[in-house]
Formats: C-alpha cells, structure tokens, sequence
C-alpha cells in the first residue's frame, strides 16, 4: 500500500510540477491518454478476433510497421484516419473470415487419408 501512496504521490508532484498551469502541457497529456487508449483497445481487439499484426496491415491498407506503432503509442500519423482503417479491417476480417469459417461443415476442414 506504501509503495502505491509513493508513486501517486511521484505523480502528483511531476504533474503539479511541470504540467499544473500549463495548458499546452494539459493538452499534451489529454493527447497522450486518448491515444495510450486507443492503442490498448486497438491490441485487445486483433488478439481477441485472433489476427495477426500482419492480417491488420492487409486488410486494413496499413503496413505492420504503421499497426506496432499505433499499437505502442508511438504513431505519428493522422490516428482519427488509422482508427477509422483498423476498423474497416476488423469488419471485413469478421465477414471474410469469422463468418465464413464458422459456417463450414466438418467435411470441409477434416483433412481424410486417400487411398493410393
């Protein structure tokens, strides 16, 4: 419990020190949340539709590269744009590949011996 107390406490003096009546710096941090949000729920979303980084890139227009850095944060691109894309992508990959692969009958995904 001490430790959490430290490091509020580490926090509230950074913010109150550097941050506190700058509104420049305000927004900045705003800035910084919404897109450390955007990029957890960007990770959590493709884990959970269980697609690669690379499935993200191709059917969303984007390269790799471009989905780590939204991924962590670290874009420097136009993220209204991006998010929109990644979502397209999370769409099309739900009706393209989801759906079609939950209405396959067991014959069409049992590998079977044939005979020589």
């Amino acid at each position: 419990m001490e430790e959490n107390k430290l490091s509020h406490d580490a926090c509230q003096w950074t913010y109150n020190r550097y941050i506190n009546d700058d509104l420049e710096s305000q927004a900045f941090l705003k800035q910084v949340k919404v897109q450390a949000d955007l990029a957890g729920q960007l990770y959590d979303i493709r884990n959970k539709l269980h697609m690669t980084r690379e499935d993200l890139a191709e059917f969303s227009g984007l390269s790799a590269k471009t989905i780590e850095d939204l991924e962590e944060s670290d874009y420097d691109g136009d993220w209204d744009e991006a998010i929109s894309l990644t979502n397209k992508a999370f769409e099309r990959w739900i009706n393209e590949v989801i759906i079609p692969a939950a209405q396959m009958k067991p014959d069409e995904y049992s590998i079977r011996v044939m005979s020589a």
